[in-house]
């Protein structure tokens, strides 16, 4: 089993994904709120290192929260289909600041239906 991890700035692709995920009888999707190493270190109160200091002025502070899909499809066929949607809904990975997608190895699963 794989659990595949898709991390986007383009947050309006997420609702799409996940209605054509439904559409497809694909369940048992999460999404998280979440935010860059960059904005995190510009909002703290810290002092960040000179390096990120330099970088302020890129960062856009009222950026909106990047979004985080996490699904562990049943089968190598319903994970190919969850990148294909993926791809038609959020384009070509291989752009600047379009997002990551990844898949990390399951050992165990527990609490998840044999539905999706």
């Amino acid at each position: 089993m794989q659990m595949l991890v898709f991390i986007t700035k383009q947050t309006e692709c997420i609702n799409p994904i996940l209605a054509d995920l439904l559409n497809r009888n694909i369940s048992g999707a999460t999404v998280i709120d979440c935010e860059g190493m960059l904005k995190a270190i510009n909002e703290s109160s810290i002092d960040p290192p000179p390096v990120f200091g330099s970088l302020r002025h890129f960062i856009n502070p009222g950026q909106e929260t990047v979004k985080m899909l996490m699904i562990i499809p049943r089968d190598d066929e319903r994970l190919a289909l969850v990148k294909q949607i993926i791809h038609e809904h959020a384009g070509r990975l291989d752009r600047p600041n379009t997002g990551i997608m990844f898949e990390i190895p399951v050992m165990n699963v527990e609490g998840v239906s044999k539905k999706s």
